[in-house]
């Protein structure tokens, strides 16, 4: 197909290669590719080499002008001449294609961009490109795990997140496993993701990380998990911890729930219907005092004095709201002075589940403070958790943990993708009416 004028090896795009025939069928494109050629040394002793015989090797290319391409290179195997020399014949090898890949270089480039910053299922990359599921993967390793491992990802962090997510769900042979994300709230990446989510887990992480990273560490958001609490004494003393606000929102949220159900089950004798009071303004009690209007402010009203006897759920209601308010200020002061009376509130109860919110507060008194004097929460933390939950929900499920910690840390891990092509311009055509 060449001819003469590198029309054909421009659309190619490979250099040092000449296009020696296109065939089209059904299915795909096939073109039949050589190098052009040269003096080669002998990478042993340095003679020119003689050309031996060729052997036609067949590579996964991308696709051109919507259809599957296959690269078939004849590539030219070499000898050495000189009797002396221990190294008696090679193939070539090229930069444009891999030695431990079947796809060439641009398109596993394309595959690990794909998979990893587009988040986009190996299986249907594979699909596309004709190869299987292991060739796509191999391909997001190669070019993928320098860009993860590369030191200057990350750099210099002063405010670090910890929470955890599920990453397999319980079966019969083992519960359900965690897995534990340690986030940059600044710059709002994933530094890294820890299979596990106790204290030694995170307690190993902390201490392969080098001394005078952890040092520059000003402030650490977690939840109200202890086994994080335990894994930072020690190794973070310096940084301010800071109790992120939704999860002690959330323990107060629960206690309502729990104190809820357990009075709709003693007054009712089963759980909750749709027509039993308490059960018809569950969504009310969880809602804030400030959003709710007249009408369900007065619905809730009525429906506890129906079916919550002796107030348990609606203390329960008035604990929530306690808690709840600590955050609706910005000074620290009067933060502290709301949270001491939540906590003294909540000891003093006559519900059992209520004296235990007000126990929680107290254990994590300072932490709960610490938001006010920094400003810091785990906000950043979740948010990168739904990119986390995305990968997984690409991936339809994971068995090997190191292919779910680098595929997550290539889609939020603040990875600097090279430029593999330059952006297209823009072509700008009458908007259609």
């Amino acid at each position: 197909m060449s001819d003469a004028t590198g029309l054909a090896e421009a659309l190619l795009g490979l250099e040092g290669f000449r296009v020696l025939a296109v065939q089209e069928t059904a299915a795909e494109v096939v073109i039949r590719v050589e190098t052009t050629g040269g003096v080669v040394g002998c990478p042993g002793c340095g003679t020119v080499a003689t050309a031996h015989d060729r052997m036609a090797v067949e590579l996964r290319d991308l696709p051109v002008f919507g259809r599957p391409a296959r690269l078939v290179w004849r590539k030219r195997r070499y000898r050495c001449g000189e009797p002396a020399c221990g190294v008696r014949t090679w193939t070539e090898t090229n930069r444009a294609f891999s030695s431990r890949c079947l796809l060439t270089r641009r398109a596993g480039w394309e595959a690990c961009r794909q998979v990893g910053r587009n988040a986009r299922p190996v299986r249907q990359l594979a699909d596309e490109l004709g190869v299987c599921w292991d060739t796509v993967m191999e391909a997001v390793r190669e070019h993928g795990q320098p860009l993860v491992d590369d030191p200057d990802r990350v750099g210099e962090v002063a405010m670090v997140g910890v929470d955890e997510t599920s990453f397999l769900k319980a079966n019969a042979e083992h519960p359900t496993i965690y897995a534990t994300g340690i986030v940059d709230l600044k710059q709002r990446i994933v530094i890294d993701v820890v299979e596990g989510n106790t204290s030694r887990d995170l307690g190993l992480w902390l201490d392969e990380q080098p001394v005078e990273w952890l040092e520059r560490i000003r402030v650490v958001a977690t939840d109200l998990a202890e086994s994080y609490r335990h894994a930072l004494a020690g190794r973070l003393d310096h940084a301010i911890r800071v109790a992120d606000p939704f999860h002690v929102v959330r323990v107060a949220s629960r206690c309502l729930d729990a104190v809820r159900r357990r009075v709709q089950n003693q007054t009712k004798g089963h759980r909750g219907r749709k027509r039993d009071p308490l059960y018809r303004i569950r969504k009310l009690l969880l809602k804030g005092a400030e959003r709710l209007d007249g009408t369900g402010l007065d619905r809730m009203l009525l429906e506890l004095r129906i079916g919550d006897p002796d107030g348990d759920v609606q203390g329960a209601w008035c604990a929530k709201e306690s808690v709840r308010d600590i955050y609706l200020t910005d000074d620290p002061a009067e933060a502290q002075l709301l949270l001491d009376k939540a906590i003294e509130g909540c000891r003093t109860d006559w519900v059992e589940e209520i004296r235990s919110v007000g126990r929680t507060l107290a254990r994590w008194r300072d932490e709960i403070l610490n938001h006010h004097r920094t400003g810091a929460s785990n906000g950043p933390t979740e948010g990168l958790n739904l990119l986390v939950k995305k990968v997984k929900r690409a991936g339809h499920g994971f068995r090997s943990f190191t292919n779910y910690r680098l595929r997550i840390l290539l889609h939020a891990g603040g990875v600097d993708w090279p430029a593999a092509r330059p952006s297209p311009p823009r072509i700008r055509t009458r908007i259609p009416t």
